[in-house]
């Protein structure tokens, strides 16, 4: 009892004197330490940054698992703000696109609206494609023009291009895209079918010759004729109509009785004028 209010007594001594001090900087020390390991320590928590695995590891080497069971987010504020998520799902937008436009270019979600546009833009196909056949459907055939006579005479000559004929005239036989009309000089000549006048020339062989355009891809062409027609290059003629008279200026024909030189072709093709004329 004795010694123990001794060594009390003796404690109290030392601190009020110069241990007081002695016991406050060994304090002190100590929470320098612990400070300085706290911040610069190589595991401390506040330095780990990417080293998150190995401090990870550490720990698990050392059997204290209660720390490492659950996982721990280590990074600093700044970088959780910033949103660099490593968890975040890889199909996100990238950087500069945007997050509600498929790339696709197609209807996402339930979109009405955009379904509805997508509906119209398919309908409107239809429409042309109809718009397109209607037009061909308008558009006059051989069939649809009517045809006359272009004077009143005798067929001498056949349309034969492809058998050849005797010519008289020529001596030789030869084949022949029209078919001739026997009538004297002179006789007026009449437009076969409605039409214009493209063409007026002086062809060496058959003379004063006159194209006429009469649409769905029919042509006629009117040689042997007198040197001047009645119709003039652009001129728009009816079925009928006269268009100049029969002549001789044919040299390839003139053996031949006087006559109209008829030709016509069907979409380029040269065709037999009377498979027409009623």
């Amino acid at each position: 009892m004795h010694e123990k209010k001794g060594f009390t007594k003796r404690a109290e001594e030392f601190l009020n004197g110069k241990g007081f001090y002695i016991v406050l900087f060994v304090c002190v020390a100590v929470i320098g330490v612990s400070a300085w390991l706290l911040l610069f320590s190589e595991f401390s928590p506040l330095n780990l940054g990417d080293d998150e695995g190995d401090y990870l590891d550490v720990m698990a080497d050392t059997g204290d698992t209660d720390d490492v069971s659950a996982p721990i987010d280590l990074r600093d504020d700044e970088e959780l703000e910033s949103g660099d998520d490593d968890t975040q799902p890889q199909s996100q937008v990238n950087p500069g696109s945007d997050a509600e436009t498929p790339q696709s270019g197609g209807v996402t979600g339930n979109d009405p609206e955009g379904q509805a546009q997508t509906g119209s833009g398919s309908q409107d196909e239809p429409v042309q494609d109809g718009a397109g056949e209607q037009e061909q459907e308008d558009q006059p055939t051989v069939d649809d023009l009517e045809f006359l006579w272009p004077l009143v005479g005798e067929v001498v000559t056949v349309h034969s291009p492809d058998t050849l004929i005797y010519d008289t005239t020529m001596g030789d036989w030869r084949t022949h895209d029209g078919v001739d009309i026997a009538a004297s000089q002179g006789t007026k000549v009449t437009a076969i079918a409605d039409g214009t006048v493209t063409d007026i020339s002086e062809d060496d062989m058959l003379g004063t010759t006159v194209t006429i355009d009469h649409g769905a891809g029919v042509v006629s062409v009117y040689a042997n004729m007198a040197g001047v027609p009645t119709v003039e290059v652009g001129d728009s003629v009816t079925m009928g109509s006269v268009i100049g008279s029969v002549g001789d200026t044919a040299l390839a024909e003139s053996g031949q009785v006087a006559h109209l030189h008829l030709a016509m072709t069907v979409d380029g093709q040269s065709t037999d004028p009377t498979q027409y004329l009623p």
